[in-house]
């Protein structure tokens, strides 16, 4: 049983660690990604690579232990207890997966990878720490808080996505600690140590506020949770009926490429290819964007149900805000708050941590429309069904679930 002053030796060791090496690679991740956000625009032939990459992962997936299985879920499962161990190989693996998939063109995210490198890396650095069961577990949550903060810029949203991510509606008070140095440690090392940039965004203003607001309100939350439903849907459909497929693996990988590269062959879908990040903005400056959150909404479901890697966040942040902003001539609002409310609450929802909405609202568009985030992702969160896009997640027993998964 260690002393309280090796106790707190170790936390501070495992604070600073995760801090320093889960900004580190988030930033090299971010770098990658400018680089072959270019490098790709420059040579769009590399897309019928798409069935050779494929091939590749459906390979590694037939792997004993493979990574290649491994992903967000798991890290949830071993912070509930549900399984022992996280194989080192998994950050780097994840890393060089998504940067592939976004080389090739797959239309997958960012976040999924940030955060299952910073976990991974939390984990192992605490297996050779030899730290207790709990402790390990703690970190785990920190080191995927590190990872959420570091890719965003949004520490406060990181710490609170870490602490609510393993059980929805409740949060781990033995992992504020850890959550809180790390995710704002990482966060500094990205952009002090690294010189990392993020994307900045409008300040939000919110217009009177009266009993027509609050229904506008419900019915943006409405909307974005039928989309959130339909996407999460639409990906598991895809994702079990390719699995199903009665054909060797590798020409199910082919298979898997050749759709995709043919539906990046129709005009309708040239934006949806990659990341996307440079429409980021878009939505803030004009509401003509619903053909935009279709496309991506498709190429996103196609690009992670046929096995490539990345994350869904930046592909749900540009829908639920193409979408949301496209509503501004039904609703009333100002453009620039209905794509922010798209923007933060789909995700959010889907991942069902509403004070990881609010938090990372206020850190990307000012304080002022803070609880308008939070109802949103609260409707969206229950519209969307009880499994989101982690099917992992526990419920506590007080929160009331929703009536269908």
């Amino acid at each position: 049983m260690k002393s309280a002053s090796q106790l707190w030796l170790s936390r501070i060791c495992m604070g600073l660690a995760t801090s320093f090496l889960v900004g580190s690679a988030s930033s090299l991740f971010l770098w990658g990604l400018e680089k072959i956000q270019v490098f790709r625009t420059e040579h769009i032939a590399l897309l019928y690579c798409l069935p050779i990459l494929g091939a590749v992962f459906q390979y590694l997936s037939q792997l004993p232990n493979s990574s290649n299985k491994l992903g967000t879920n798991d890290l949830i499962d071993r912070v509930n207890q549900k399984r022992e161990d996280i194989s080192w190989t998994l950050g780097p693996f994840i890393l060089l997966g998504t940067w592939l998939s976004q080389v090739f063109g797959a239309s997958v995210g960012r976040e999924g990878t940030a955060v299952q490198m910073g976990g991974s890396i939390a984990h192992q650095f605490s297996q050779w720490l030899q730290l207790e069961e709990f402790e390990k577990r703690d970190w785990l949550q920190a080191g995927m808080a590190a990872g959420f903060a570091s890719v965003f810029g949004t520490p406060w949203a990181g710490c609170l996505f870490g602490l609510e991510i393993s059980k929805v509606g409740q949060l781990s008070l033995r992992g504020i600690f850890p959550c809180l140095i790390s995710a704002f440690g990482a966060n500094w090392v990205s952009l002090h140590v690294w010189g990392t940039n993020h994307t900045i965004y409008p300040n939000i203003f919110l217009p009177e506020i009266n009993g027509l607001f609050w229904l506008k309100l419900a019915c943006i939350g409405l909307f974005l949770g039928l989309i959130g439903l339909i996407y999460s849907r639409l990906e598991s459909i895809i994702s079990k009926s390719f699995a199903r497929l009665p054909i060797h693996y590798i020409l199910k990988g082919i298979l898997g490429g050749l759709i995709l590269l043919l539906i990046f062959q129709f005009p309708y879908f040239q934006e949806s290819i990659g990341l996307g990040s440079s429409y980021l903005l878009r939505p803030f400056e004009t509401g003509d964007t619903s053909n935009f959150a279709l496309s991506k909404t498709l190429a996103t479901s196609l690009s992670l149900g046929l096995g490539f890697k990345g994350g869904e966040a930046t592909p749900l942040f540009l829908i639920g805000a193409h979408a949301s902003s496209a509503l501004h001539e039904i609703i009333s609002l100002p453009i620039p708050l209905l794509a922010a409310l798209g923007f933060t609450c789909l995700y959010t929802g889907l991942a069902k941590t509403p004070l990881t909405s609010m938090a990372m609202g206020i850190e990307l568009f000012g304080y002022e429309a803070w609880f308008c985030f939070f109802i949103c992702a609260l409707i969206v969160m229950y519209i969307s069904g009880k499994n989101g896009i982690f099917k992992t997640q526990a419920w506590a027993n007080w929160v009331p679930k929703p009536l269908y998964s």
